[in-house]
């Protein structure tokens, strides 16, 4: 997977900057860019939460988390990631 790919993406879908999201931050764009990204890399590509954790700077509990709020908002919000 090119996660920088996906990061614009998403950066693009949220109209935020790509390279913020591997910066650390709270704000909720970030948060929801960022959590797309995992559920998009963890279930739809198959990579470990481990290095996704190591390239965002994160806990392993903190991708798992991710994971489960990206389900959450591309399934209200239709998105399709693949």
């Amino acid at each position: 997977m090119n996660m920088d790919f996906d990061a614009r993406r998403f950066a693009t879908l949220l109209n935020i900057y790509a390279e913020d999201i591997w910066f650390q931050g709270k704000t909720k764009e970030l948060v929801r860019a960022r959590s797309l990204h995992c559920f998009r890399a963890v279930r739809e590509l198959g990579m470990s939460m481990a290095a996704i954790a190591q390239r965002l700077n994160l806990s392993t509990v903190g991708v798992s988390k991710s994971v489960v709020r990206g389900a959450e908002i591309a399934k209200k919000e239709g998105l399709v990631l693949n």
